[in-house]
């Protein structure tokens, strides 16, 4: 019988980081959600800095003075996993790992996190042409399935990325406020998707785990193909050992990079960028960490 692939992930875990784990995506995230839960609990005076959303005007009206409703702080909070299964994740990371490994334990890490809290965990995937979504639930069951169901859509022959599409779909189907976590690579989110991205942030916490591309030119393998998978072509050697086509692409690549940073910044998305499967885990431990910390 396989190994549960959350069994693989507690596993590495237990070896390297289990203690750091412990709450690390507990409670409600950023101020936008506190004091937001469901459950009704009293009413109070309007102070300075409460919502306009929250006044109970009948209440207010009956009173002569503003009232705002109290709410009891939720227990669980709901967990997305926006999955890009696109064929690049599929391709080599930057530690020669496959980005789908790295993404794949990327996931794995949430959802173990989330069953430490018994927090429900949805997933949104796939293509405008085959959507892949999962409810949210908490159970062991669904958790491996969703970690089954990213492993199995993530292959060289899926479908081209399209963070576009995937983002909008996220913003349609996630209806309860939600930490959403977005797995994809470093060519992703593009700076077109700040729209997208804005439009999410309004009502969710979002964090991107995003994974370093093995440089595409390999110059210190003249001998090795390198296929650009995306779009299915082969990089002639030829061109791989130009030093002047190197430099063009870096130059490409970082200005990219700086638009990406100034984009995440400016919407306080917290983003955690890794080598591959053999740093994914320490990387999000790490940020996580430091994103508990501030919040304290």
């Amino acid at each position: 019988m396989a190994t549960s692939l959350l069994t693989r992930v507690k596993a590495r875990l237990e070896l390297r980081t289990l203690k750091k784990t412990s709450g690390l995506i507990q409670g409600r995230g950023r101020s936008q959600f506190k004091g937001s839960g469901e459950d009704f609990d009293d009413l109070r005076t309007y102070q300075s800095g409460d919502r306009i959303s929250d006044i109970d005007w009948k209440a207010s009206a009956r009173t002569n003075e503003p009232l705002v409703r109290r709410f009891n702080e939720e227990r669980v909070r709901h967990i997305a996993i926006l999955a890009d299964t696109s064929r690049a994740m599929a391709a080599t990371a930057r530690d020669g790992s496959s980005k789908s490994e790295a993404m794949l334990t990327a996931a794995g890490l949430i959802c173990y996190l989330a069953q430490q809290n018994g927090d429900p965990v949805s997933l949104v995937a796939g293509t405008a042409s085959n959507h892949i979504q999962l409810p949210a639930r908490a159970s062991d069951g669904h958790l491996e399935l969703l970690l089954r169901t990213i492993q199995r859509s993530t292959t060289l022959d899926a479908h081209a990325s399209d963070s576009a599409w995937l983002l909008e779909r996220a913003s349609k189907v996630i209806a309860r406020p939600s930490l959403i976590v977005y797995l994809t690579d470093e060519a992703h989110p593009h700076p077109t998707d700040y729209q997208a991205l804005r439009k999410l942030t309004v009502r969710h916490d979002m964090l991107i785990v995003r994974v370093r591309d093995a440089d595409p030119l390999q110059p210190d393998k003249p001998t090795r193909e390198v296929r650009d998978v995306e779009h299915s072509r082969v990089i002639e050697t030829a061109v791989r050992s130009r030093r002047d086509i190197a430099a063009q692409a870096a130059q490409v690549r970082d200005a990219r990079e700086r638009q990406v940073q100034e984009m995440l910044t400016s919407l306080r998305i917290l983003q955690i960028i890794t080598d591959g499967d053999s740093t994914v885990v320490n990387d999000m431990v790490a940020a996580l960490r430091r994103r508990q910390g501030s919040a304290v």
